[in-house]
């Protein structure tokens, strides 16, 4: 099967030429799921696939009979799946240990007077890769078995494949040994990379990242300021006054405050933020449960949960504003946080198992959310007495609001965070 637009050259003495040429090619049956049992023949499907070959958990069987023979593996078979997350993914069976049969969006590939490990090894080619990841479909990630018959194979003789399939053996030592060293190296530098955010994190709220000004404002003017700003939003009725409001000045735990810039303050969390309040949804909204936020990248995720107002979960309680920090008290150590920098089609109310944090105007949100993210306060948030529980460890509102947070005026904030945002862009 020769064309004019050939993949790539190939020596004379080989052939481009069609899988379906040479194999015998079946596509699965399909297994009434509602038959599956724990006896019978094992069934072959597409989630049973995973790195080391076929799975030997949730192994589902089915009641024997004739008419299911065509479907049959034989040793030396290819498997590969047709659709889902392991769409092209293959396997070559080398001892099949029961009979098995392969399922709908399995498909079999028997090769005839081919070396079958050549064919495996251009089945798996990055070559045969590409094809497969250009045949799915826009909808759906299938391929269909005239794509899986008409793959165009580069054929040598087979001599040469024997001599091929043994060069490849003898070097797949080798290949494993660069694998092992490969994910070593990528762990490494993942790990790497998480020590240094988290050491210019620490640095950053030590005052550490940014040269001091000694004409900054010194604590006892940013002090007044603070203790200003929160009297007049007590007046507008913003926020409610604290009877029991104290300021913590840097000095009171020495190690928890060694050398901390002079100009610099120490609150515990409950004086630099405030929040919304709780509220009953009375109409559609956008619900923000755990799900809703990558803590990964700890943004938003693009898609919103749209509830009615009926269809309300319980902990959908939290009113939540441009600009506001979330913050999940439980598990905190898995860091599922974000600071709300988008416009939602329906107000947003999140899950009671955030705490929801709006900032004065003397803190920057972007620096009490880095903040959040530092060893110093992970330490905290995590410690033993303040998260409780096994399986599910939170921190109440008490303790987490009690947390001790170190900072500078505005303007220092602002530029400690330029900061950490172009350190943290260069190691990404």
């Amino acid at each position: 099967d020769i064309t004019d637009d050939l993949p790539f050259d190939i020596p004379d003495s080989w052939e481009w030429i069609r899988l379906k040429t040479f194999t015998f090619l079946n596509g699965g049956y399909a297994f009434k799921s509602e038959k599956f049992s724990t006896a019978g023949i094992r069934v072959i499907r597409i989630s049973d696939f995973d790195e080391s070959g076929l799975k030997q958990k949730d192994i589902k069987r089915y009641p024997y009979s004739k008419d299911l023979e065509q479907y049959k593996i034989n040793n030396d078979d290819i498997l590969m799946c047709m659709t889902g997350g392991t769409v092209g993914k293959s396997v070559l069976i080398k001892e099949m240990q029961e009979d098995s049969y392969i399922n709908q969006r399995v498909a079999l590939i028997r090769a005839f007077l081919t070396n079958i490990k050549f064919i495996d090894c251009i089945i798996k080619s990055p070559y045969l890769s590409n094809i497969v990841k250009s045949s799915k479909t826009s909808t759906n990630d299938n391929i269909s078995m005239k794509t899986i018959e008409d793959f165009f194979i580069p054929l040598p003789p087979l001599a040469e494949q024997q001599r091929i399939v043994e060069k490849i053996e003898s070097m797949e030592p080798y290949l494993a040994q660069y694998d092992k060293i490969e994910k070593q190296l990528t762990k490494l530098e993942s790990e790497i990379k998480d020590k240094l955010k988290k050491s210019i994190l620490q640095y950053a709220i030590q005052g550490k990242l940014v040269k001091q000004d000694p004409n900054d404002e010194p604590a006892s003017v940013l002090l007044e300021r603070i203790k200003a700003e929160k009297e007049q939003l007590i007046k507008e009725g913003k926020i409610k006054q604290d009877k029991n409001e104290s300021f913590i000045y840097k000095g009171d735990d020495k190690n928890y405050y060694e050398n901390l810039p002079e100009n610099w303050i120490v609150l515990p969390l409950k004086h630099v933020v405030f929040n919304h309040g709780q509220k009953v949804p009375i109409k559609t909204f956008s619900y923000i449960d755990i799900g809703s936020i990558d803590n990964i990248q700890q943004k938003l995720n693009s898609n919103e949960n749209i509830i009615t107002a009926d269809k309300a979960p319980s902990r959908a309680r939290k009113i939540v504003c441009y600009g506001d920090i979330l913050y999940s008290t439980v598990r905190p150590y898995l860091h599922n946080m974000c600071i709300v920098d988008k416009e939602f089609s329906c107000e947003p109310i999140a899950s009671t198992g955030f705490a929801v944090f709006s900032t004065y105007k003397f803190m920057y949100n972007k620096y009490l959310f880095y903040y959040l993210l530092s060893p110093q306060f992970d330490a905290y948030a995590n410690n033993n007495e303040n998260s409780k529980g096994v399986t599910y460890p939170a921190i109440n509102d008490d303790r987490l609001y009690k947390a001790l947070i170190c900072f500078p005026n505005i303007e220092e904030q602002i530029k400690i965070v330029n900061k950490i945002e172009k350190l943290i862009n260069c190691i990404k």
